[in-house]
């Protein structure tokens, strides 16, 4: 199957921000909870909030009052506005970011077949970074962030999604995706 270059793809290509790790997981959570989460500083006696990201794979864990998720891959992943919420885009392997939306945007929702969990968001920025970082010391050069409303967001995952795109050079692209749905119940 060869799906053309989706034009709205292109025009988010240029507006989204691909944050990753240096090997760890990535978090994604409320702005508002950002100042609890220690990342890897912390008292050696007890796991530190990074020991927790580190604990398995797409899993929500606490971080103070709120809930945050945990992304499976350190790979570079962005931020995507839907109607419903978000998708969280992780580049496996793509030539450019517009061949990689095009791809994640036209995902069937059949595929979507893992349910992550939810996650209370109160409104505003939902950040996504290292989760090695303390939450108090992000420069915003080390987040994507994405504006949503207040709500509940079921997460479901498509982990592996191959297809070529036609790119904008008129040539098929190969790529490979891991999609997150963010949809707000």
């Amino acid at each position: 199957m060869m799906l053309p270059l989706d034009p709205e793809a292109v025009r988010l290509a240029e507006l989204v921000t691909f944050v990753g790790t240096e090997g760890g997981p990535l978090i994604v959570m409320s702005e508002s909870a950002v100042s609890s989460w220690r990342g890897a500083d912390g008292p050696t006696d007890v796991p530190s909030d990074y020991d927790r990201a580190c604990s398995g794979s797409f899993h929500v864990i606490e971080v103070g009052p709120r809930l945050a998720l945990v992304l499976e891959t350190p790979d570079n992943s962005a931020f995507v506005a839907r109607p419903h919420g978000a998708l969280i885009v992780t580049w496996v392997g793509a030539d450019d970011a517009a061949t990689l939306i095009s791809a994640a945007l036209a995902i069937p929702d059949d595929l979507f077949t893992e349910h992550v969990g939810e996650l209370v968001h109160d409104g505003g920025g939902l950040l996504m970074f290292d989760s090695v970082l303390p939450g108090d010391s992000l420069e915003p050069d080390q987040t994507a962030a994405i504006v949503l409303d207040a709500g509940t967001y079921a997460f479901r995952v498509c982990t592996e999604w191959q297809v070529a795109v036609l790119g904008s050079d008129a040539l098929p692209h190969d790529v490979t995706a891991q999609v997150l749905a963010l949809r707000r119940s």
